[in-house]
């Protein structure tokens, strides 16, 4: 037997192990979503994932790199949410379009996909359990924040759940070139220890209402990841702020800081604690 030939029969050998670990891997996701039937427990679990993708990405040896260890486990929860239940993913656009690829790359090929030309629409379908999660835009490569994107989050009840970060290089990690994406769900996201929130706070149109507003986040220490703005409504002088601060809304101090928040604006509304993305 050739030097090649004893190596392929070695992998041959794994590849059979794999399978059948996969399969048995595969039997505990049938039970996963019973459980979750049974209890009535969101299909998609951010925080799990997250804690997943990282603790293995942590025990990586090589010469797999991270980037290829996230894939691969990627496409092995596609196919277990698959087995759970008929999972529906919304995509804003259309099928093959940038929030499509960036679904999948989260998603995997396992699950179903549906599109939406309008976020709102979008957001309606979700409400009314049409999908399980729905992916939206929120800042395109070059072009700053998503309009459309944000106007829906000002008036849904929907939560944001997870972020995907899409670069067109495949280099991990935000930059110039980066597309941003949100995961929507009907529910909230557990804490993971490496979250981020993302608020809308309504500000008075007056000279430093918003500076006033911003000095809670350094008064309780909290770094702020980005900021957006939009007019809040026709006929209204106020104006909705959108800003994203690293941790979780239900961290310790964390209901302080949106105590103090409702007091210095007109109002508050916490649009979702989820995992940062690192991958």
């Amino acid at each position: 037997m050739s030097e090649l030939s004893e190596i392929r029969v070695k992998i041959d050998a794994i590849d059979s192990q794999l399978l059948k670990l996969l399969n048995e891997r595969a039997s505990l996701a049938l039970e996963v979503g019973k459980v979750k039937s049974r209890d009535g427990l969101p299909i998609y679990a951010p925080d799990r994932e997250a804690s997943l993708l990282r603790s293995l990405v942590e025990k990586n040896e090589g010469p797999l790199s991270p980037q290829a260890i996230c894939a691969i486990y990627r496409e092995i929860m596609s196919a277990a949410l698959s087995l759970e239940k008929d999972v529906v993913i919304a995509c804003f656009g259309t099928e093959g379009g940038a929030c499509h690829q960036a679904a999948r790359a989260r998603f995997g090929s396992s699950v179903c996909y549906g599109f939406f030309p309008e976020v709102a629409d979008l957001f309606k379908a979700l409400s009314r359990g049409e999908a399980d999660c729905g992916v939206v835009p929120i800042e395109d490569a070059g072009h700053g924040a998503v309009n459309q994107t944000l106007d829906a989050l000002a008036t849904t009840d929907l939560q944001i759940c997870a972020e995907i970060i899409s670069n067109p290089d495949g280099t991990p990690g935000e930059s110039e070139n980066s597309s941003r994406y949100f995961v929507m769900a009907r529910t909230s996201t557990a804490i993971t220890g490496r979250d981020r929130t993302t608020l809308l706070l309504r500000v008075e149109d007056k000279p430093g209402a918003l500076v006033d507003a911003l000095e809670t986040f350094r008064d309780a220490s909290l770094n702020l990841s980005h900021f957006a703005s939009r007019p809040a409504s026709k006929g209204s002088d106020d104006v909705f702020f959108f800003v994203e601060v690293n941790g979780h809304s239900r961290d310790a101090g964390f209901a302080e800081v949106l105590r103090e928040l409702s007091r210095r604006c007109r109002a508050v509304k916490v649009l979702g604690s989820y995992p940062r993305a690192t991958l």
